[in-house]
């Protein structure tokens, strides 16, 4: 898939420039211990009531962070499991997750291409996704993630993946970006002061997914939608919570 480079390429130059920035943007305010400690309390509102309602007993389980960024929910996640392992399509991204949990003794960090996980069929206890998909180039992209979450689930294991369901500003830039080229979007970005490294399709994203549409994409990639769940930490109707289990 074409893509993946790019994904690549600019995922690791944002990692270089900040890595918590570009996972936070709104509320990075230059303390790692605010930002993971806002990791915690977002893990307790979003992944907790979920591991409850579903009687998911983590003790000898794995769990899997798609997206993990420098790894805060991976933390999250590895302080309920018996182990996580963080994945991200940024090396940088990776590096810097291992320096962050260099206290930890069973979290795991590995770079992929975006697209395909470097993790072994039905290993997988627990897949959670978090202001991941939202940046996803396309919806080709996505599609192959959702496989590889079918993929690697064990039978009956849960995921809680997260999709944005519509835009916060007004839907006619989006659709005005897909046809002007990343390099005079850059251009433009900077003389208004705002980031270039913002400008390419692997921050934008692809096309906002309505309910019905993810779900047909998860079952396309051999997954079975349970059901959706709100997302408080975002404008309401913007983003939701699909939980799914690997179809039989």
């Amino acid at each position: 898939m074409p893509q993946t480079k790019d994904m690549k390429k600019a995922w690791n130059e944002r990692a270089n420039r900040d890595p918590f920035f570009y996972v936070e943007t709104e509320l990075w305010d230059h303390d790692p211990e605010k930002f993971f400690a806002l990791g915690r309390e977002r893990a307790t509102l979003l992944i907790d009531p979920v591991l409850a309602k579903y009687a998911v007993d983590p003790v000898g389980k794995t769990a899997v962070d798609i997206g993990c960024g420098v790894g805060r929910f991976t933390q999250a996640l590895g302080r309920r499991f018996t182990r996580a392992v963080g994945i991200d399509v940024s090396d940088v991204m990776v590096e810097k997750a291992k320096a962050a949990a260099a206290a930890f003794s069973n979290l795991d960090f590995v770079a992929g291409n975006g697209v395909v996980f470097p993790l072994a069929s039905e290993t997988a206890d627990f897949v959670w996704s978090y202001e991941v998909f939202q940046h996803m180039p396309s919806h080709d992209v996505v599609k192959a993630n959702l496989v590889e979450v079918a993929r690697i689930l064990r039978p009956s294991a849960l995921g809680l993946i997260h999709f944005r369901t519509a835009h916060e500003y007004p839907t006619i830039l989006w659709h005005i970006a897909k046809f002007v080229p990343t390099p005079v979007i850059q251009r433009i970005k900077a003389l208004l002061g705002k980031d270039p490294l913002t400008a390419d399709t692997s921050w934008r994203g692809a096309k906002p997914l309505p309910k019905n549409t993810i779900a047909d994409f998860c079952v396309a990639a051999g997954l079975k939608p349970i059901e959706f769940l709100d997302d408080p930490t975002h404008a309401p109707g913007s983003r939701t919570f699909a939980v799914v289990q690997r179809a039989v």
